[in-house]
C-alpha cells in the first residue's frame, strides 16, 4: 500500500535537512504506518530516509515495503549493509521476500552473509541456504506435541468450577485460554495449535484496530475496544486497546497486549454471577465490565479537567492547556472506540452466535443502555473541555494584549522627555539656554507635557 498524503511534507524535511524530524517520525509510528508512506515517494527519496535511521529501524521499516520497493532498494544499499537490512526484518516478512527472489540473488545473499560473523547474519545464512536447498523450516513440520510444549508459557488456561474461574494446567473443551501480549514469532504457533487464522491474532495486538466481527471457516473473532489508564504515560494516560475474543471449536481464546486490561477482574472474582466463560454471555459481561472502566475514566477525566482549570484561573499558563488539550485526544479516542463498539454490537445481535434467552438479553439491554450514557458524557465532557480551552486561550490573548497595550502607552510617554532633551543635546542656540534656571524650565515643561498624556491615556481608557 502506497500512501501519498505526507509526500510533500517529507520531501521539504529532505530539502531542508531537518533530520531529527523525519527521525522521530520514523521511530515514534509504527513501522507499517511508515512504509505506506514512504512507498509512494521515489527510491532515490526512501534511500536518503532509510540512511538517516537506525540499522533496527530500518530493517523494521523494510519488512512492510511493498516487493517492488525492496527490490528497488536492494540495488542501492552496499553489499556490507544488505546482510544487516535483512537480517533484522521480521522472521515471516523475510521468509516471504527471500521466497521471491531469483536463485541467483539468494546465492549472492548467501555468500554476503557467509562473510558475516553476527549472530542474525549467521541465521540468515542458514535460512537462504535451506531455501537454495528446498528446506525451508517452518513450524508445520513440528509434532503437534511438540507445539503444544511450546506455547505453553504464553497462554493461561482457565475452566469454570462451583461458579469461580480456576486456573487449569491443560486445554480442555469448554475452557477459556488467555494469552498476553506475545511476540510476533510466537504468532504463527499459537495459529497453527488452535487452528485459527493468524490474521486473527495480529489483528487482536494492533491498537489502531477497531471492533468489529469476523468468521472465517470455524472460527469467529470479535474484537472490543477497551479502555486502559497507563500510569508511565504523563502525556496521554487514557487510551483504549482491542481485545480480540475468539471462539473456535468450543474453546474462547482472549488475547490482548496488556495484562491490566478488563480479564483480571473475572480471574480475580470481581465480576459476578459468572455461568459459563466460552459462550455469548461471557463475552457480553466483558464488554458490560469495560463499559463499568469507560464511565469510570470519565469521572476522572473531568475532575482533572476541573482541577486544571482552578489552575488556569489562579494563573494562566500554556503547560495547563497543553494538559487539557490531552485530555480532550483522550476523549476523542474513547469516542471513537465507544462507537465502533456500537456498530459491532448491532452486528453482534444480527450474528449466528447471539442465541437471545431472557437473561442476554438483560445484558444486552444493559450494555445498549451504558454505551450511550458513556458515549454522552465523552461527547459533552469534549464539548465543555474544548469551549473550555477557546475560553482560556482568549483570557491569555487578552492578557498579552493588555500588557502590550500598557508597555506601548508607557513607552510613548517616556519619549515626549526624550524627545525634548534630545532637541536640547543639539549644538544650535535653543530657548532658555541662557536663562539662569532653563535646565529646571525645561525639566517643567516635559513633566507637565508626559502627565497631559498620562491623563489623556486615562481618559481615553489606555492605561
Amino acid at each position: 500500500m502506497k500512501n501519498p498524503l505526507l509526500v510533500p511534507e517529507f520531501r521539504d524535511m529532505l530539502a531542508s535537512e531537518n533530520i531529527e524530524e523525519i527521525r522521530e517520525f520514523c521511530t515514534s509510528t509504527p513501522p507499517s504506518v511508515v512504509a505506506d508512506f514512504l512507498g509512494a515517494m521515489t527510491i532515490e527519496e526512501n534511500k536518503k530516509i532509510m540512511d538517516i535511521l537506525s540499522p533496527e529501524i530500518r530493517s523494521q521499516i523494510f519488512s512492510y515495503y511493498d516487493d517492488d520497493i525492496k527490490l528497488s532498494l536492494l540495488d542501492l544499499f552496499d553489499k556490507s549493509e544488505i546482510v544487516d537490512l535483512l537480517a533484522g526484518m521480521h522472521d515471516d516478512k523475510l521468509l516471504a521476500f527471500l521466497t521471491t527472489l531469483p536463485s541467483g540473488r539468494q546465492r549472492e545473499i548467501w555468500e554476503l552473509s557467509q562473510r558475516s560473523l553476527s549472530k542474525e547474519a549467521i541465521e540468515l545464512t542458514e535460512l537462504i541456504g535451506q531455501i537454495l536447498k528446498s528446506e525451508i523450516p517452518v513450524e508445520e513440520e513440528m509434532t503437534a506435541e511438540e507445539i503444544a510444549v511450546e506455547i505453553q508459557p504464553l497462554i493461561q488456561v482457565y475452566k469454570l468450577a462451583d461458579g469461580a474461574i480456576k486456573k487449569v494446567e491443560r486445554i480442555e473443551r469448554n475452557c477459556w485460554v488467555n494469552i498476553i501480549n506475545p511476540s510476533r514469532d510466537d504468532l504463527p504457533l499459537l495459529a497453527q495449535n488452535f487452528n485459527v487464522p493468524f490474521d486473527f491474532l495480529t489483528a487482536s495486538l494492533d491498537i489502531d484496530e477497531t471492533a468489529r466481527i469476523e468468521t472465517e471457516g470455524s472460527a469467529t473473532l470479535i474484537i472490543i475496544k477497551v479502555p486502559f489508564f497507563d500510569e508511565h504515560n504523563t502525556d496521554l494516560p487514557y487510551i483504549t486497546l482491542p481485545i480480540g475474543v475468539i471462539l473456535t471449536g468450543g474453546v474462547l481464546i482472549t488475547i490482548c497486549s496488556k495484562a491490566e486490561v478488563v480479564l483480571p477482574d473475572f480471574i480475580n472474582g470481581k465480576v459476578k454471577n459468572i455461568t459459563t466463560i466460552t459462550g455469548v454471555k461471557f463475552i457480553l459481561q466483558i464488554i458490560l465490565r469495560s463499559l463499568m472502566l469507560y464511565l469510570q475514566y470519565l469521572k476522572q477525566i473531568n475532575n482533572a479537567a476541573n482541577i486544571i482549570q482552578r489552575k488556569l484561573e489562579q494563573e494562566s499558563k500554556n503547560k495547563q492547556l497543553i494538559k487539557l488539550m490531552n485530555l480532550e485526544k483522550c476523549l476523542v479516542y474513547f469516542t471513537t472506540s465507544l462507537k465502533t463498539n456500537e456498530l459491532m454490537l448491532e452486528r453482534l445481535q444480527r450474528h449466528g452466535i447471539m442465541k437471545m434467552d431472557v437473561e442476554i438479553e438483560d445484558i444486552f439491554e444493559d450494555i445498549v443502555i451504558e454505551t450511550r450514557q458513556a458515549l454522552e458524557m465523552a461527547n459533552v465532557y469534549s464539548d465543555i473541555m474544548s469551549g473550555m480551552m477557546d475560553a482560556f486561550a482568549s483570557v491569555i490573548s487578552n492578557n498579552l494584549n493588555i500588557t502590550i497595550k500598557f508597555l506601548t502607552s508607557f513607552t510613548i510617554i517616556l519619549t515626549i522627555p526624550v524627545t525634548i532633551a534630545s532637541f536640547y543635546g543639539m549644538n544650535v542656540k535653543l530657548p532658555f539656554q541662557e536663562h539662569p534656571h532653563g535646565f529646571t524650565i525645561v525639566l517643567i515643561i516635559s513633566a507637565l507635557m508626559s502627565i497631559a498624556a498620562i491623563l489623556v491615556f486615562i481618559r481615553k481608557k489606555w492605561l
